[in-house]
């Protein structure tokens, strides 16, 4: 379930992934033709073996039990490594240090040879293979005068490489096709969950939690633009209190709490019109806003709620807890271009009246003058 979950994601956010992944490659591309300094890289291998003219029988054995150890083979690579050796070729070439400035060498011991691995990186091939060379033939030359037990000497020398190590275009951009997709993903999981942590926020301000009605101020925000909207359409307000739970409400588990309010809310809406507007005003008012609805009409719709609210309804399985709403309902509706205060108030009085009678009560607002 995940997966789809996540799936579902990045369908929502697939233009992310594209834009990402071509973003990455046209900017490898870029990188690699127009900024991007070609580098080249020089090899020189080369090979220590024991010098067959210094050393006979028990000493040849001896020499190559050294060998073995690969501590020679360890001093050798650092002699063609030492800052020393490169500038003393420097000095033997007649040339300024700051000339190679850009220019890098590694030293590698293969495993299970006795070969060593120079390596020269720089802008210009000709000028890395010559001082792949010339470092290894002066340290050839340095470590002849200390060790006459053994022999270092050129296997390969080093020649100037035709292609560029990097950049590689090819192998660049579709190094940075893959990046951008991962990143495209991430943006799109990460849009997604920002925007539903948004929709989420946006939710608790204008929905009631345990109702999933509308938030009392998210109503009265809804009450002013519609009658912005219509000022002189006639419209009704009414309030439906929950007189039956009225003893026993805070006794009452959340989770009980929670069905109440929903069943309620769920009515209402399902027994309204469209454009209708229910909202949570208190903690057992219900209130409803009908647009374009006189009175009269109020009522009769009103008539409806009441009956189906007025049936008794189990909170679980077993029957054994049922609940009797008894809801009273108050309305007042707006002809003369009253305030929503005033339509409030009278609404709230007309409910006042309700419930001492157990019936709908029309508190009709009259056109001033």
């Amino acid at each position: 379930m995940e997966i789809k979950f996540y799936l579902r994601m990045m369908q929502r956010g697939w233009w992310l992934i594209l834009v990402s992944a071509l973003a990455a490659v046209n900017f490898s591309l870029i990188y690699s033709y127009y900024v991007a300094t070609p580098m080249y890289e020089a090899v020189a291998r080369f090979i220590v073996s024991p010098n067959m003219q210094n050393i006979e029988g028990r000493d040849l054995v001896n020499s190559l039990d050294t060998l073995d150890k690969r501590s020679i083979i360890s001093t050798y690579a650092e002699v063609l490594n030492s800052p020393q050796i490169r500038k003393g070729t420097f000095e033997l070439l007649r040339e300024d240090p700051d000339n190679y400035s850009g220019y890098d060498t590694a030293v590698t011991v293969l495993p299970d040879a006795n070969i060593l691995r120079l390596s020269v990186r720089g802008p210009d091939p000709q000028v890395a293979a010559l001082l792949a060379n010339s470092i290894g033939q002066h340290a050839i030359d340095y470590v002849t005068n200390i060790y006459v037990v053994y022999n270092i000497d050129f296997l390969d020398k080093a020649v100037a490489p035709s292609e560029p190590y990097q950049p590689r275009p090819a192998q660049d951009a579709g190094l940075a096709l893959l990046i951008g997709i991962i990143v495209g993903v991430g943006l799109a999981i990460f849009r997604d969950q920002l925007s539903g942590s948004f929709d989420m926020m946006s939710r608790r301000k204008t929905v009631e939690s345990e109702s999933l009605a509308f938030t009392r101020p998210y109503f009265e925000r809804r009450m002013r633009e519609e009658i912005a909207n219509q000022p002189e359409s006639v419209m009704t307000l009414g309030f439906v209190y929950l007189n039956g739970i009225q003893e026993f409400y805070d006794s009452l588990p959340q989770a009980y709490v929670n069905q109440i309010m929903r069943k309620v809310t769920e009515t209402l809406k399902y027994q309204l019109r469209g454009n209708d507007i229910v909202g949570r005003w208190s903690q057992l008012h219900f209130s409803v806003f009908l647009p374009s609805t006189d009175g009269v009409s109020a009522i009769r719709r009103m008539e409806r709620i009441r009956e189906v609210l007025d049936q008794a309804f189990s909170l679980d399985s077993s029957g054994e807890f049922n609940v009797h709403l008894d809801p009273r309902i108050g309305l007042a509706d707006r002809q003369g271009g009253e305030s929503i205060q005033v339509l409030i108030s009278q609404a709230e009085q007309a409910l006042e009246i309700s419930m001492q009678s157990g019936e709908i009560n029309l508190y009709k607002v009259r056109p001033f003058g």
